[in-house]
């Protein structure tokens, strides 16, 4: 008893645990199962699975760049992302941020060439301009704005976009990366009745559904260098009655 107490306390005051107890997970690192370590490497946007449900605290920040709740940090539910360089250690379960409410997600959105750009997305808690990246303004209604399947942008804005989410009201999901590795097709398996988006794309290749991904009964299929996160949802759980 005294044992286990200890242990919790170590936890709570974030005391590290030695390497070989790190439990790796895509995205993010698990020190036991309480600790959170996620790093936004190279200041790109990085979502760290996990289990929000009891909270999600900033432990210790590991990096020069401040970690803000927020802005450089947050919590969907999904797990934890960050950006910007933020790299740290969060404390799961101990209350703090957590996914009832309204949480936040951030995406980029370019218009390259001035040419018209969609980039799926959640939107129906709202949308926000987080940072403009262009030298072109962003004008909500002109050249960028929302509708129900994601945010859109032309007229060269390129910026960075908070998606707000009624979390209180989404249904389970996870996060899970499938890639076309030299334009080869591959199939991910994962249980897609619930629905499935893509969360983020990471190639330089357009992930554009029915032609360089998809679905079926059994998984995702991606293909032509798509590269991307793929967010699912689960089904609802029939009752045994």
């Amino acid at each position: 008893m005294m044992r286990g107490l200890a242990v919790s306390t170590l936890l709570a005051v974030g005391v590290a645990f030695a390497p070989d107890a790190l439990a790796q997970e895509e995205g993010g690192r698990f020190y036991g199962d309480r600790i959170l370590r996620c790093e936004s490497k190279d200041g790109e946007d990085n979502i760290c699975p996990a289990d929000i449900r009891g909270g999600v605290r900033l432990l210790r920040t590991l990096s020069r760049t401040d970690c803000d709740e927020g802005k450089t940090w947050g919590v969907t539910s999904a797990g934890v992302w960050v950006k910007d360089g933020c790299r740290a250690d969060f404390v799961l379960g101990y209350g703090g941020s957590i996914g009832s409410g309204t949480g936040s997600r951030v995406m980029r959105c370019e218009s390259k060439g001035s040419r018209w750009t969609h980039c799926p997305a959640e939107t129906r808690a709202g949308v926000e301009l987080v940072r403009q990246l262009s030298k072109n303004p962003c004008m909500r209604g002109q050249n960028w704005g929302a509708d129900a399947r994601g945010v859109w942008v032309s007229g060269g804005c390129r910026a960075e976009f908070r998606m707000m989410v009624d979390v209180a009201n989404e249904a389970p999901r996870e996060i899970v990366r499938c890639d076309s590795v030299e334009k080869r097709p591959r199939h991910c398996p994962i249980d897609t009745k619930g629905g499935v988006r893509v969360f983020r794309q990471l190639s330089r290749a357009a992930c554009v559904e029915g032609r360089t991904w998809g679905v079926d009964d059994n998984g995702i299929w991606v293909e032509g260098g798509c590269r991307a996160e793929f967010e699912i949802h689960q089904a609802p759980r029939q009752s045994d009655g």
